[in-house]
């Protein structure tokens, strides 16, 4: 396990507050797997925990190198680490206990992490760390370029995920349809955002959008998650702001500590409510005494959600990916 200090060198007005700045706390990060005594795998799934306040534990869970060899990570791998890094550090910033953070929406627990590991995967920020484990030279522009998550990335995720949104609808009745019943209409929901005609033999259940229908809510967050980085990063600002997403140098304002100042005041530092799971819930005795009457108190007025709506168009992101695509 390694321990790595976190410190914040920006303070909440975007100056450099220090050459040292000021700790927020320590993170553990567990890279490779574990295994027991008898062979077995100690830790079943990779993430981030709160063990306290100011310390966060991440466990990776990648296979360990042989013997005299190094590990070399690739884009996915990337993707990873800077993903449950976002959670470490928003752990890190919460003020709240590990209890609290974990009642907070999803698209709230999960945006910090989605904006990490997408200024991860930037050109701009790749720079800042991708080099040849031999010669230490930059890659090739178009090396950089196929890791990038392009249109068809977000038109296959559109596509899982309106198959797991309309498998769990009231539309479909999972109890009354037979397993024809269940992949036609997967087919049919996964059709709705495909430019091709699915063949015969065809089931998104065996990709990705059977493991959306199992995880539920969990990936429709990502999605959202998804809009709202792309809001953030790329939403209109002032005229500097403008002249940098042109010059392509969008990334040393991501990568800055003034940018860093402003995520954390308006998002990490953030003391949402943590009583959204109670108050949506009834109390078990309401139920016993009156269901009816306690499914309607509880949903007539549900909590409002702490996160603004979404400022921009989706659809200026995939606008954007189609230029990058043609370019």
């Amino acid at each position: 396990v390694r321990i790595y200090e976190v410190r914040d060198i920006a303070d909440v007005s975007g100056s450099s507050s220090s050459n040292t700045g000021v700790r927020l706390g320590f993170v553990y990060l567990d890279l490779f797997q574990r295994q027991s005594f008898l062979g077995r795998e100690q830790v079943a799934l990779a993430g981030a925990m709160m063990l306290c306040k100011g310390h966060a534990y991440l466990s990776m869970h990648l296979a360990e190198p042989g013997f005299g060899q190094s590990k070399l990570l690739n884009p996915e791998e990337i993707v990873a680490i800077s993903h449950e890094l976002g959670h470490a550090v928003h752990m890190l910033c919460y003020s709240g206990s590990p209890q609290d953070l974990d009642d907070q929406p999803l698209d709230v627990l999960e945006l910090p992490s989605t904006l990490a590991e997408t200024i991860a995967m930037q050109p701009g920020a790749m720079a800042q760390y991708a080099e040849h484990y031999q010669t230490r030279s930059r890659p090739p522009d178009g090396l950089v370029r196929s890791c990038q998550r392009d249109l068809y990335f977000f038109i296959r995720y559109l596509q899982n995920a309106h198959v797991s949104l309309g498998l769990h609808s009231h539309s479909f009745d999972p109890h009354a349809a037979t397993a024809a019943d269940l992949r036609r209409e997967s087919v049919a929901l996964w059709q709705r955002y495909s430019p091709i005609v699915a063949h015969p033999m065809f089931t998104p259940l065996g990709e990705d959008a059977g493991l959306y229908v199992g995880q539920g809510p969990t990936q429709i967050a990502y999605l959202l998650c998804y809009l709202r980085v792309d809001a953030i990063l790329h939403g209109r600002g002032s005229a500097a702001v403008e002249s940098l997403e042109r010059a392509g140098d969008a990334a040393k304002r991501w990568l800055s500590p003034q940018f860093a100042a402003q995520v954390r005041a308006q998002l990490l530092d953030r003391g949402f409510s943590g009583q959204r799971l109670a108050k949506l819930l009834p109390p078990l005795q309401a139920v016993v005494e009156d269901a009816h009457t306690a499914q309607s108190a509880s949903l007539s007025a549900p909590p409002p959600h702490p996160l603004p709506p979404l400022a921009t168009n989706p659809s200026d992101m995939f606008t954007r990916m189609k230029q990058l695509v043609t370019a």
